[in-house]
Order: C-alpha cells, then sequence, then structure tokens
C-alpha cells in the first residue's frame, strides 16, 4: 500500500506560460498545478531537489506544505524534456485521503510458475493498469497477478487480479489483461515442418509415376519397332522368314 510519507515545501506563483516557466527552471524552481473539480487550480512552484524526488518515489499520494497548510495530491503527469530528461512541469490533483477514488495501478503478472510461458509461449500484456476504486490512502502499488494456471494461447481477464481488501475493480470483469501467446518462431517451424511432410510425399509419388510412365514407354517402344509399312529394308540386311523371303528366291531358280 501507499503511505503518504513524502512532504515538499511549495510556494504560490502568479506567472505563466511558457517564457515564464523557462525562467523559474532556469532559477531552479519547477512549475507545479495541483487541481480538483469545482476549485480552482493552484499554481505553485517546487525547488528541483524535490521536484527529482518526487517523481522518483511517489507511486501515487504525497503531501504539499503551502504557506502552512498541507494539501493532500494525487500524482498525475510529469512532463520531461525529450533531449535532457529534466522535468519541465508537474500536475497533480488534491484529494481527500478518506474518501473513494478511482486510480489507475500498474499491473504485474507472475509468470514464473506459469505452464504456458514454461511450454515456449510470451505474455502479451494488453493492460499495463487497471483502473480500481478505493479510498485515497489505501491505493496499492501494484496489482498482483498470478499466472501459475494458465496455459498457452489463454487470455487472463481483469476478474483474476488478487485485489487487497477495500479495493475493487473500476472496470469490466471480463476486461481482457493479458494473454499467453505462441511466439512467431514456434509458428513458423511448425508451418514449416506441416509443409514439409505433404511436399515429402507428393516426391515420392511423383517418382512413382515417372517409374511407372518409363515403363509404358519402353512397353510401347519394344511394341512399336516393326517396319513401318512401305518401308524399304536396310542395305545388307537379311529378309525375314516367310512369304516375302519365298517371293525372291523363285527369280534365281529361273536363272538357272
Amino acid at each position: 500500500m501507499s503511505a503518504v510519507t513524502q512532504s515538499y515545501p511549495a510556494e504560490p506563483r502568479t506567472l505563466t506560460g511558457s517564457k515564464a516557466a523557462t525562467k523559474m527552471r532556469a532559477a531552479g524552481k519547477i512549475p507545479l498545478t495541483v487541481t480538483k473539480a469545482g476549485k480552482e487550480s493552484q499554481l505553485l512552484t517546487v525547488d528541483e531537489k524535490s521536484a527529482n524526488h518526487l517523481a522518483a518515489h511517489v507511486v501515487h499520494l504525497c503531501k504539499l506544505e503551502i504557506g502552512g497548510k498541507t494539501v493532500t495530491a494525487l500524482r498525475a503527469e510529469i512532463s520531461k524534456d525529450c533531449l535532457t530528461d529534466k522535468i519541465k512541469h508537474i500536475d497533480l490533483i488534491e484529494v481527500d485521503e478518506k474518501s473513494e477514488i478511482k486510480v489507475d495501478v500498474v499491473v504485474h503478472p507472475d509468470a514464473r510458475n506459469c505452464p504456458g510461458v514454461k511450454a515456449g509461449g510470451i505474455v502479451e500484456q494488453r493492460m499495463r493498469k487497471v483502473r480500481v476504486l478505493c479510498k485515497a490512502n489505501a491505493i496499492p502499488d501494484v496489482l498482483e497477478l498470478d499466472l501459475g494456471d494458465v496455459q498457452i494461447t489463454e487470455t487472463v481477464y481483469a476478474e483474476k487480479i488478487k485485489l487487497p481488501p477495500g479495493v475493487k475493480l473500476a472496470v469490466p470483469a471480463k476486461q481482457p489483461v493479458l494473454t499467453i501467446v505462441i511466439p512467431r518462431q514456434m509458428t513458423t517451424a511448425d508451418d514449416t515442418a506441416t509443409a514439409a511432410t505433404p511436399a515429402e510425399g507428393a516426391a515420392a509419388e511423383g517418382a512413382a509415376a515417372t517409374a511407372e510412365g518409363a515403363a509404358a514407354g519402353a512397353e510401347g517402344a519394344a511394341a512399336g519397332a516393326k517396319p513401318a509399312a512401305g518401308a524399304k529394308p536396310a542395305a545388307g540386311a537379311k529378309p525375314a522368314a516367310g512369304k516375302d523371303a519365298k517371293a525372291e528366291a523363285k527369280p534365281e531358280a529361273k536363272k538357272k
């Protein structure tokens, strides 16, 4: 649970705009705005050291000391320079510690004993944070999600998140939070193996068909070995035994 332990001194400011903010940062002051529904925003500044500490250590709640008055605020947004990573502006929301509020809390999946992960799957997280309803002074830092019984390709919904006492879901129970997906390399390997099996069978069938075709061709060639009608016999070839041989033998007998 978050504990309201961090308190930072803040000073009111009247100047607004980018030029004024640049001058404040040059002087070691970071612009800060505290908003509250139905109330005018408070324009403040904090020193750079306090701003860096707030950004690094405050998860949800902190306190601001403003002219002897203490304000409890919820961390909202911290703007940083994209090149230097220095803080440019801080936004906070004033809250009542005992009132119930809706807040987004980080989800922490525990996949150490996940069967789906052990089978080669990976966690594809759809929601990094889940909105819950609870008292401002009882906001959990993280929400634990045990994946000890989640199989590969299975989707986990918000209802499976372990909620601390006094914390309720502010999203539908069937809101998908994450899925154990099959890695692309595993899918590619399975597809390759599946495609290779029919290809090998087709190759074997093709080889058998080729062999049968060759045998049939050989038989056809043997059957068609007789000379075509009207074709002259090759020189020096012996005539086939039969009527033709007898017809050629008769003229030789007359000459004698």
